[in-house]
């Protein structure tokens, strides 16, 4: 293979339009029942939805220990985490007048691993 082609090879690789990976949207069931897994009642829906985030080498991650990454109005039940950084565990806890629900369960969000066996042929 020519100098020129290579050289031509690697320019086209390089202004390839590169396909950019898409952010995870976090998603959740909404919240319709109370701690007693009774409806809530007249009033007490909720009104937003708090989703938190830890970073890494925060041991349990809780309210105490993590920050507000968002805050979503409800009826809506899902958060776009583009921006956000990565790795974090995120949970999320609901809103109503009463106050502020106890924590859901983590989910830990970590990046993709890097493509392997890159090569120009």
């Amino acid at each position: 293979m020519t100098p020129c082609r290579v050289l031509l090879g690697l320019l086209l690789l390089l202004l390839a339009p590169v396909a950019a990976e898409a952010a995870p949207t976090l998603l959740w069931d909404a919240v319709t029942t109370d701690v007693d897994g009774l409806p809530l009642g007249p009033g007490l829906e909720v009104t937003s939805y708090r989703v938190y985030a830890c970073g890494p080498g925060i041991g349990q991650c809780s309210k105490a220990t993590g920050t507000v990454a968002g805050t979503v109005a409800a009826p809506a039940t899902q958060l776009d985490l583009a921006g956000l950084p990565v790795p974090q565990v995120y949970f999320i806890t609901a809103v109503n007048k009463a106050g502020e629900s106890v924590e859901s369960a983590t989910l830990k969000v970590t990046p993709s691993s890097a493509p392997k066996n890159v090569r120009l042929e």
